[in-house]
C-alpha cells in the first residue's frame, strides 16, 4: 500500500503519466525508500535511468544515470540533486535531463 501511494504521489509531481509517458518514462520500480524508472525516449543529456528518493525531511532526492557502457560494471551517474521539495521534482528532472518541457514547468 505504501509504494503504490508513494509512487502516485511521485508520478503526480512529475506532472502526471501523461507527462511522463511523453518523455518515455517507463518501467517503474518501487522499494520503501525509492521509485526509479527509465526513459525510453532520447534527451539532451542521454538520461537512461532516474531514481528518486525519499528523504526523511518530507524532501526528495534524486540521482540520474545514462547508459551501461560496455565493459562497465556501472551506468555513468549524469547529475544529481538533494533537498528538492515535492513541487519542483518535475523542475529538477528537466534540468538534470535537459528535456525543457519539464525544466519549465509552471504549477
Amino acid at each position: 500500500m505504501y509504494a503504490a501511494l508513494s509512487l502516485d504521489q511521485i508520478k503526480h509531481h512529475l506532472g502526471g503519466e501523461e507527462r511522463l509517458a511523453a518523455i518515455g518514462a517507463y518501467e517503474f520500480s518501487v522499494d520503501p525508500s525509492h521509485v526509479t524508472f527509465r526513459l525510453g525516449r532520447p534527451n539532451p543529456n542521454r538520461v537512461r535511468t532516474v531514481t528518486v528518493s525519499f528523504e526523511p525531511n518530507g524532501k526528495f532526492g534524486m540521482e540520474c544515470f545514462g547508459a551501461l557502457e560496455p565493459g562497465a560494471f556501472r551506468a555513468r551517474r549524469v547529475g544529481g540533486a538533494s533537498e528538492i521539495l515535492p513541487e519542483n521534482l518535475a523542475t529538477v528532472l528537466g534540468k538534470l535531463t535537459g528535456i525543457d518541457d519539464l525544466h519549465h514547468r509552471h504549477f
